[in-house]
């Protein structure tokens, strides 16, 4: 009889080791603003749901929107290396320091729309031609639609623009609206309505999606289609963290990384903005303007001169650039 038991003991435990590596991995994923903002509600969500929802079990992504591990969005990238979180939505412009190369999405008249963007960030990150990348794992890497302006004030023109204090979301998309004579502020979406109430911006520069999200509606009613450059986001993992988990939970994430998000995130959000720029055109309280033919011309010089004074700066700029553009015209030549 003992001879039975101890055999049972042995073979329970020789389970043992088998069933806690088939408990899955729970990964934190961190959202600095609100569940409904439309980077987590139409893509970020989404992704999570599949990979909790995928066969396999080996990963449970366990998500905290609502800034519930942190709302500063510029902290966003270190709460990931220092552990906060797994996994975390970023805006690289807001940490130049971090990310140098992302400033390249914002040269004015680069990016057609938000599709082809998608695709050269990733093409770029997947030759490593992207500095500050090296200790995160990118889950998903999008691409904003092209900024416009969206003011308090009356704009017209591009010389309705000189003297306006305007937030910007990068220093190069500022550097452009500074060379159209506007006083540049760098500052979260998040941060708006308040500094617009203080007076501290006029206006800002942003798409129609982030608009909406964070309220800036209330306060603007005047917008400006000027095309001024995008701004990359990204949906980045701790490589260490990917790394040490188990091929199969490594597995699952990659089955939805980053295709997967990608292409759901182009598919949603460049419907939505599209559906707000001809809800705002409707709304009779808001007044709707793309610069006229003059101001075009206005615009593509100053583009021009943005675009080689930023890849003047150093030999990095100059190659990257012109591997973003032979890039581009691989991505434009399969249409």
């Amino acid at each position: 009889m003992k001879k039975l038991f101890a055999a049972a003991l042995l073979s329970l435990a020789a389970l043992a080791p088998a069933t806690v590596s088939a408990q899955p991995v729970t990964l934190k994923l961190a959202f600095f603003a609100s569940d409904t903002e439309v980077n987590y509600a139409k893509a970020i969500k989404l992704w999570a749901d599949a990979v909790n929802a995928d066969p396999a079990g080996a990963v449970k992504i366990e998500a905290f929107p609502n800034g519930a591990l942190g709302k500063a969005l510029p902290a966003q990238p270190q709460m990931v290396l220092d552990g906060v979180a797994d996994i975390a939505f970023v805006n690289p412009a807001l940490v130049p320091g971090r990310f140098p190369d992302d400033q390249l999405f914002e040269l004015p008249g680069l990016i057609g729309n938000m599709k082809e963007g998608v695709e050269l960030y990733q093409a770029l990150l997947k030759s490593n031609s992207m500095r500050g990348y090296a200790d995160y794992y990118v889950v998903g890497s999008f691409m904003n639609a092209n900024a416009h302006v969206f003011s308090r004030k009356p704009i017209k023109s591009v010389n309705d623009l000189k003297g306006m204090k305007v937030r910007i979301s990068g220093a190069v998309i500022g550097q452009t609206v500074k060379e159209l004579g506007v006083v540049p502020v760098l500052m979260p979406p998040n941060e708006v309505v308040e500094a617009m109430g203080r007076g501290t911006i006029d206006a800002l520069t942003t798409v129609p999606a982030a608009v909406v999200d964070f309220g800036i509606d209330r306060v603007t009613s005047h917008d400006y289609l000027i095309q001024l450059g995008a701004n990359s986001f990204a949906v980045l993992m701790n490589r260490k963290k990917f790394e040490s988990m188990p091929k199969a939970a490594q597995d699952q994430i990659a089955k939805y990384s980053p295709k997967w998000i990608n292409d759901t995130y182009v598919k949603n959000l460049s419907a939505f903005n599209d559906e707000l720029i001809q809800k705002f055109k409707a709304d009779k309280k808001r007044t709707v303007v793309t610069p006229a033919e003059a101001d075009v011309k206005v615009i593509k010089q100053v583009s021009e001169k943005v675009t080689a004074d930023w890849a003047a700066k150093s030999p990095e700029n100059a190659q990257l650039l012109a591997k973003a553009r032979a890039l581009l015209t691989e991505i434009r030549a399969k249409k």
